[in-house]
């Protein structure tokens, strides 16, 4: 420590004129030699000089704490002097050279200086300062510092004082010394109290050394007395109060002094015997009896605002009632429990009666009220540890029996008196509790946090005009847990209705939460969004309407227009923060607003996908929903229904619901899980609107397609998540659906309510096998288990068109055979063993081909299979005459209910079947004249593929057919033919560059064949009904550009004469075509053509 710190010349110069005239008073006789009786007249100097010294310090606002500091000073400068003129009195018997002591004491005594200003004294001018200023608590403080034996020499002086001639000056200040002793707290000393203890600890350590006559000085322990053994005693030092008590019994005169004593006699008691470092008081009851402590002792204090001396009116009454509860570093040894309980007994014995008389006869009820409150209090805490005393081997059989009859006796002490301590109002203990309360959190005293939790969970103290929101905005940091968010909540919900007056106290408390919230970990957020949904559902903080929803409506609004409305947001943790913040007013509302815009705003569904994954609370389910219904998946579901007006939306919103299946983000190291479980989604999206005359089944469909691109476990289990959604039943409704198919142009009555369109045909038709091929996964785990299931489906199915079961064949697998029309049989070799004829009434003779080919259609599997069965003579002329005609008819037939991907796969067998040669396909000798000597073998199954959709399209669109397919059926069938000629233009664009790459040209051979396509394409277009070719048309721009580019690269005379008898010939082609704005553009694309 510095110097300066200690020392201030114009106050030691104060203490100096007291000691002075007190010396000059003593008339020659030194205060060396001071007796007890002559400190009224010899110690009144001393007193008036320190108490001006600390008049000086002391401050009405900021408390006594000023004036203590020099109280400890002081007391430390008088204590000092005495130990280390003690120390040289018994150690230095020979005279030592002063002048070089006192450079020694200059150089190394802090205490040098203020002891050179101090006389002689004894320890009686030290006692009976520590009693005229009433300064237990320094003495106290200062003696804890001592070493153990010089400690234990100390107190035994202090106490042979007191018992000399006592008075009751003498009684009130052993009761204090023994308070405080009781009190005292074994954590860190303050500066003064520490810089004593080690400055005395040097005055015995030097002293020992010289006793000793060492010439080499060792490092001593300094909790180790360095007195004589025996100057120690053997007794501890609450002992030797038990014993003064004892002895001092018959001076103990007023009540209020035997009430003290008597509560002293019993902590001191149970303090003994307490294992564990204190008994824990819960945090309620902690508050309840230090305001009633406060209450008692300081009746007018001012409450609000809180002053300064209210914070040390509140710190001194929670050091006292610390003491009662925490172990003491100064406790009775086992064998002095004994005698300390019979010395109970017999004070109480005693002054039991005077008590209760003088208590009815004191007409102060604040002062009786508090000696009451501490004695029924002590008796009580007697009570309660009396067990441990009866258990204790150390205390004898017939102490046991004393202690039960004080027991007894105290009881009805305690039933008598209780009720007779000045109580006030609840109203005043709740507004004092609360000034307590808000004392503690502001100064940080000890169990702040415990009552932190009271002063945010009690909803009478919210908004109340003594400073509460002031207090919580001011120490809004150390209410940032879950927990306490969760309380302030609660307390806003709970008073927000009644203080619909004071709207601004409202939102600043919204505002504190809010802040709080924001300041917490994404885990502790999430907690604490949980906590709000599962007290008060889905509303959350806004369900009882008023302000707080008001409010949220404004910001919910700024908070979505400010992401929506950004390009990009700097740092997803700020998003998360901003909608944890209103959805923690509101989550429900908050929820909604995201799925809507997910859907309707372009892109916004990736922002708020990575917002909501950091928030795993949304997979909270209420008890009171639908199974499987968390808040997220509600509000997906509305806006499912609510907010989808076109394709594109759609398809972002299920691109944001499948996001919801995906695994979050990492939080707290614990493994990522989705929002929504697949087998969720499908129980809320799909089953329900499988069945039952929904006319939307697409979107549904694309859900489970989704879904079932998921892992295949739900919550770390090794079961498939689709065992939770029925999984047959699930493919029979599917089933149905692909069974629909065939009404997919039938217009009015004809057509069901849930018939599925031939664009959905192809997903369903894809969902169905991928569901097919996860329940085959689960069969082949333990096939008997689930044969009943097989059996059941394959039942089911049996009304179903024939295909249906192809679709379901891995599951029946080798259950069931493949059931075909019989008339398959004539145009395939198909064996007994895994094939059944049906005999289908509308599977007459001649549709054996068309069989086959709705096979072929099915997978490309089957497609192998029927192409490897197919019976056709390649060498008879006429049989593949008869083919390629029945196979046209076939395709004919089967195209309008073709999905894009069956389309592909019969595509596919027309490939092969020119490949083998047994389609035959004539060349048309229309455009004859035109064809020059050229090599079209590469492109010969190209021409004719194109011919062949030709001659489908001439039946199609012949006079008989005209009426066979709506508008929307010409639209489906013209781009099927435009997606068929748009993989023949790919292919030939492939050859050429195979071609060019061998170093060959053939630019002629492939404008002939664009032309001819172009001819092709063109022909179908004019036979087409009117507003049905937009998709051919596309594919004509397509090949003419092509031909545009072939062109470019033939500079010659001879090519450049070709391409204008080209140009006329396309020219004179697009002419033909009725649609007046196709023709127009076709035309202007020719003519600009090099």
């Amino acid at each position: 420590m510095e110097w300066g710190s200690w020392i201030c010349c114009e106050k030691m110069a104060v203490l100096h004129g007291g000691f002075l005239l007190a010396k000059k008073k003593s008339q020659h006789a030194m205060l060396l030699e001071m007796k007890k009786s002559d400190w009224a007249t010899l110690g009144k100097p001393i007193v008036c000089a320190v108490q001006e010294i600390c008049a000086n310090e002391a401050d009405v606002v900021q408390g006594p704490g000023r004036a203590k500091l020099w109280q400890k000073k002081v007391l430390a400068f008088v204590w000092a002097k005495l130990l280390n003129s003690n120390a040289n009195e018994v150690n230095n018997k020979e005279k030592i050279d002063s002048d070089a002591e006192c450079d020694r004491r200059w150089k190394e005594d802090l205490f040098f200086s203020a002891e050179g200003m101090i006389p002689e004294i004894n320890h009686t001018v030290l006692f009976e300062l520590v009693k005229s200023l009433g300064a237990a608590e320094v003495f106290v403080e200062l003696l804890s510092v001592l070493p153990a034996g010089t400690c234990h020499l100390e107190m035994t002086r202090f106490l042979d004082h007191v018992l000399d001639a006592t008075s009751d000056e003498d009684v009130a200040i052993f009761l204090d010394v023994w308070w405080e002793l009781l009190k005292l707290n074994e954590g860190q000393k303050d500066e003064i109290v520490q810089t004593f203890g080690d400055e005395v600890k040097k005055y015995l350590a030097r002293s020992a050394d010289e006793f000793c006559h060492s010439s080499k000085r060792l490092k001593l322990d300094p909790d180790i007395s360095y007195l004589p053994p025996e100057s120690s005693g053997n007794l501890s030092i609450p002992f030797l109060f038990l014993d003064g008590l004892k002895k001092m019994k018959a001076h103990v005169t007023p009540y209020v002094y035997k009430c003290s004593a008597l509560v002293k006699l019993i902590d001191t008691l149970c303090k003994s015997l307490l294992s564990d470092s204190s008994v824990e008081l819960s945090a309620e009851v902690y508050l309840q009896k230090l305001s009633k402590l406060i209450v008692l002792g300081n009746p007018m204090t001012q409450l609000f605002p809180v002053t300064k001396s209210f914070v040390w009116i509140v710190k001194k009454s929670e050091r006292e009632l610390r003491a009662s509860y925490q172990k003491s570093a100064f406790q009775l040894q086992q064998g002095e429990l004994a005698p300390g309980i019979e010395l109970l007994a017999d004070i109480f014995q005693s002054w039991a009666t005077e008590i209760q008389t003088e208590l009815k006869n004191d007409t102060n009820t604040e002062r009786r009220s508090l000696a009451l409150y501490r004695i029924v209090e002590s008796l009580k805490y007697l009570n309660q540890v009396s067990p441990l005393i009866q258990n204790c081997k150390m205390v004898p059989q017939n102490t046991k029996e004393i202690l039960s009859d004080v027991i007894l006796s105290s009881s009805s002490f305690v039933q008598k008196f209780d009720s007779c301590m000045l109580s006030d109002d609840a109203a005043t203990i709740d507004k004092v509790k609360m000034a307590v309360a808000l004392t503690i959190i502001d100064s940080r005293m000890e169990r702040y946090e415990e009552i932190r939790d009271i002063f945010a969970s009690t909803p009478s103290w919210a908004f109340s005009e003594s400073g509460w929101l002031d207090c919580l905005e001011r120490n809004r940091e150390i209410f940032q847990s879950t927990d306490l968010v969760l309380k302030l909540a609660g307390t806003l919900k709970d008073r927000s209705p009644c203080t619909s007056a004071e709207p601004s106290k409202v939102k600043r408390l919204k505002n504190v939460i809010l802040d709080c919230l924001s300041a917490l970990s994404i885990s502790d957020k999430n907690k604490a969004f949980l906590g709000v949904l599962s007290a008060y559902g889905g509303k959350g903080l806004c369900g009882d309407g008023g302000a707080i929803k008001d409010w949220f409506e404004e910001e919910v609004n700024m908070v979505f227009n400010c992401m929506t409305q950004t390009e990009a947001v700097n740092s997803i943790d700020k998003a998360v923060t901003a909608v944890i913040r209103v959805a923690f007013l509101n989550p429900e509302t908050t929820l909604q607003k995201m799925c809507h815009l997910a859907a309707v705003n372009l892109g916004a569904h990736k922002l708020f996908s990575k917002i909501l994954k950091n928030l795993p609370a949304l997979s909270y389910k209420d008890d009171q929903s639908p199974e499987g219904i968390n808040i997220l998946a509600q509000c997906l579901l509305e806006t499912s229904i609510d907010s989808l007006a076109s394709t594109k939306e759609e398809n972002q919103f299920l691109e944001f619901l499948t996001s919801m299946m995906e695994p979050g983000e990492v939080i707290d190291q614990d493994p990522p899980l989705p929002l929504l479980q697949p087998a969720h989604v499908v129980k809320i999206f799909v089953l329900p609107y499988l069945t039952g005359g929904n006319s939307n089944i697409t979107f549904p469909l694309k859900v489970l397609h989704s879904a079932l691109k998921m892992p295949v476990t739900d919550d770390g289990t090794k079961e498939h998540w689709l065992l939770a959604c029925c999984p047959f039943p699930l493919i029979y409704a599917l089933s149905q659906l692909l069974d629909s198919c065939i009404l997919c142009w039938e217009e009015g009555g004809a057509k069901t309510s849930n018939c599925v369109s031939i664009e959905t045909k192809g997903l369903l038709t894809e969902t169905l096998e991928m569901v097919c091929d996860a329940v085959e996964q689960i069969i082949s785990v333990n096939p008997e288990m689930w044969s009943t299931s097989v059996c059941w489906l394959y039942r089911k199915t049996e009304q179903l068109d024939w295909t249906v079961r192809l679709w379901l064949k891995s599951i029946f697998g080798g259950h069931f055979k493949y059931e075909v029309p019989a008339t398959l049989f004539e145009v395939c070799d198909l064996s007994d063993d895994g094939w059944s004829p049906l005999n289908l009434p509308q599977y007459g003779p001649g549709t054996g081909l068309l069989a086959w080919m709705e096979c072929c259609s099915v997978s490309t599997h089957m497609t192998e299979q029927m192409l490897s069965h197919l019976r056709v003579d390649a060498k008879n002329v006429q049989e593949v005459n008869m083919f390629s005609k029945g196979f046209l008819i076939a395709l004919i037939q089967l195209l309008p209910w073709c999905s894009s991907s069956e389309w592909k796969r019969l595509n596919h067998v027309v490939k092969s079947l020119l490949q083998r040669e047994l389609l035959h396909v004539p060349f048309t000798l229309e455009y004859v004249h035109y064809l020059p000597l050229l090599n079209l073998r590469p492109f010969t199954h190209h021409l004719q593929f194109s011919q062949l959709l030709l001659r489908a399209f001439q039946l199609i669109c012949s006079y008989g057919c005209s009426d066979w397919l709506p508008t929307s059926g010409w639209k489906y069938v013209a781009r099927q033919c435009a997606g068929s000629m748009s993989d023949i233009l790919e292919s030939v664009k492939s050859k050429l560059k195979g071609i060019a790459a061998q170093n060959l040209d053939g630019n002629q051979e492939g404008i002939f064949v664009i032309v001819q396509l172009f001819c092709h394409i063109i022909h179908i277009m004019v036979m087409m009904p009117t507003g049905t070719t937009d998709s051919l048309y596309y594919v004509s721009l397509e090949l003419l550009s092509q031909y545009e580019t072939l062109t470019l690269s033939n500079t010659s005379t001879t090519g450049l004469l070709n391409k204008v008898n080209e140009k006329h010939f396309l020219h004179s082609i697009a002419e033909n075509l009725v649609n007046e704005e196709q023709r127009s553009v076709l035309l202007q694309k020719i003519s600009k053509i090099c």
